[in-house]
């Protein structure tokens, strides 16, 4: 969007030293962030490539910013040490694909066998017009510099590179889990002379469905509350005496409050766990272990079975039909009766989408747009959830008080895109506004 100057008289009075110094530092710039968790990009065949940088690249140029960050999460994929060649490419053609940008620095760690390896990727796409008023920070020298080369892309060696901070979530955060790339990555930057912090993060995902009724369903949020509540204290304590604006944006993994969520979706009906003996030929190979659990969707119940699943049957309906089966919840398997009502009604439970509620001193806009996750893979049915997960809202934009102040007043906009476009499982999510 372009800027507007509206120059009154006492503007034109001033001198001409002074008109250009007020101009220099009143400049309309036009901002957009998008998270994007792109690890369903990454296959041998590269098929959705094409298709989510024009989907990208379609919003670009719709809001036309003059500074646009793009996070992105499970670089490489699931099977980087083949897929992650495949990252510099992309990188490529979505520059290609956006030529009002004269400046990108992207900063994409995809160095699998390092100990601090997160995945993580920050792509920041910068107009010619904005050059000036744009300064990069060196957390090495703790100095602005201003920008020089045009581009500049780098996917190794990011732990000891001065314009990022990259750090892995320490192990004891979850020492069930013997490897994993969840982390954060930190760039800092003055744009007309505000300093922004823009932090991308990947938080701690649910392991198992069965969690939604576990004895303490809890246990993955709040471990992601245990891994943000790090990262903010580690950005609060490199503040020295300056508050930036802070962006944290980025696959937080929010998931619905489960109590609250099944009792909506299992009004009359009765929980029926399914024990692993008597799954019978269904138990067969599968690779689900049994957990203890208590039913918390149904107060009422007070059931603690070892169980590989459980299913909410009308009660009504007999027991042994297949018809009165409402929910069946395995570890990876959230199989509800009427999947495309699930998401036509995501309105309905909004209201349990609590976890950010977690972070009082971060800010959020208000969503109005379908859960982001999860969402199918294949091209030929992009349209719909896949039955693995509940629906959710992962990735998300959150912002300190300051930051939040400012994007209120500058005719914000937030919301997820590619709802027509395969985008992998989840939908890229969105904030632009203007300062």
């Amino acid at each position: 969007m372009p800027a507007a100057f509206h120059l009154d008289s006492s503007f034109l009075s001033l001198p001409n030293s002074l008109q250009l110094l007020t101009l220099s530092t009143n400049i309309m710039v036009q901002y957009l962030l998008i998270t994007a968790n792109v690890g369903s990009l990454f296959e041998p065949d590269a098929r959705l490539h094409a298709a989510w940088v024009k989907t990208v690249a379609d919003q670009v140029d719709y809001v036309d910013p003059s500074f646009f960050v793009i996070h992105l999460q499970e670089t490489g994929g699931k099977k980087f040490t083949e897929c992650s060649q495949q990252v510099p490419i992309i990188i490529s053609r979505l520059s290609t694909a956006l030529p009002k940008f004269d400046l990108l620095r992207a900063y994409v760690d995809i160095d699998y066998e390092a100990i601090e390896y997160t995945a993580l990727g920050a792509l920041c796409f910068i107009k010619r017009s904005l050059w000036s008023s744009v300064s990069q920070f060196n957390f090495h020298t703790k100095k602005y510099e201003q920008l020089t080369s045009p581009k500049e892309v780098v996917t190794h060696g990011l732990e000891n590179y001065p314009y990022v901070v990259k750090h892995k979530f320490p192990k004891d955060f979850w020492p069930s889990i013997k490897w994993g790339r969840k982390g954060y990555m930190q760039t800092r930057w003055k744009i007309a002379n505000r300093v922004f912090d823009f932090v991308n993060a990947h938080l701690f995902h649910d392991e198992s469905n069965l969690a939604l009724i576990h004895e303490n369903p809890q246990l993955y949020s709040q471990n992601r509350k245990r891994a943000l509540d790090f990262v903010l204290s580690e950005l609060s304590a490199m503040e020295n005496g300056c508050t930036p604006l802070l962006f944290v944006f980025g696959d937080l993994n929010f998931r619905l409050d489960s109590r609250s969520f099944l009792n909506r979706l299992t009004e009359r009906t009765a929980p029926h766990p399914v024990e692993q003996e008597q799954m019978g030929s269904l138990a067969d190979g599968l690779q689900t272990p049994t957990a203890s659990l208590q039913v918390a969707a149904h107060p009422s119940e007070n059931l603690r079975r070892t169980v590989s699943a459980i299913e909410f049957r009308r009660e009504s309906d007999s027991d042994d039909s297949q018809n009165s089966c409402v929910l069946r919840i395995e570890k990876k398997k959230f199989d509800y009766f009427n999947h495309k009502k699930l998401l036509d009604d995501w309105q309905s439970y909004r209201d349990d989408d609590k976890e950010a509620e977690n972070f009082k001193s971060m800010f959020e806009m208000n969503i109005n747009f379908p859960p982001t996750y999860p969402w199918s893979e294949d091209p030929e049915d992009s349209e719909t959830l896949m039955k693995t997960r509940a629906p959710a809202w992962c990735d998300r934009v959150l912002m300190n008080k300051n930051a939040f102040g400012l994007v209120k007043e500058g005719a914000p906009e937030y919301r997820s895109f590619g709802m027509e476009t395969c985008t992998g499982d989840h939908k890229p999510v969105m904030l632009t506004f203007n300062i």
